[in-house]
């Protein structure tokens, strides 16, 4: 389910803590820098609230975002059945991407997720399965950036 867009008064964040930060970088170019936050400032699998902001550090069309989604979730073995309704969602709220635009991905203790996009609301998803694989991409043992997975999750400086 979607809901409207809304600004936020206080930060879906103010009561985490930060787990860790990295900055995407490929080849000669930055990506994003992104943090992860928890109720406590640890990372636990399945903790619950966890969000994931990240500022990009270029521009980014919504639709090379929604396609580098897709190839995440293939190389993490997720079907293509399972992931396709999400990235319908996904395609409805994500906008282009510019330099210092904000996304932050907020999974919920009820699992349901949300987006905040320069702290307005994009939309929320009641999928009890996409906050936990959307966050795969960054987090999984399997994740594509390793040493980004290890300074996200507090392991690695």
């Amino acid at each position: 389910m979607l809901l409207s867009p809304a600004t936020y008064g206080a930060s879906p964040i103010s009561l985490l803590k930060p787990v860790g930060s990295a900055t995407l970088s490929v080849v000669f170019w930055d990506i994003y820098h992104s943090t992860l936050y928890s109720s406590d400032g640890n990372y636990a699998d399945a903790q619950r609230p966890v969000a994931l902001q990240i500022e990009y550090l270029r521009d980014i069309d919504a639709e090379d975002l929604l396609e580098a989604t897709a190839e995440e979730w293939d190389k993490l073995a997720i079907a293509k059945d399972v992931y396709q309704p999400w990235l319908k969602n996904l395609r409805v709220i994500w906008p282009d991407i510019k330099e210092h635009d904000t996304l932050l991905f907020v999974l919920k203790s009820d699992q349901s997720a949300e987006f905040y996009f320069n702290h307005t609301r994009l939309g929320s998803f009641d999928d009890k399965d996409f906050g936990s694989n959307f966050l795969r991409i960054w987090l999984d043992p399997k994740a594509s950036y390793p040493k980004l997975r290890k300074q996200l999750i507090g392991k690695s400086k």
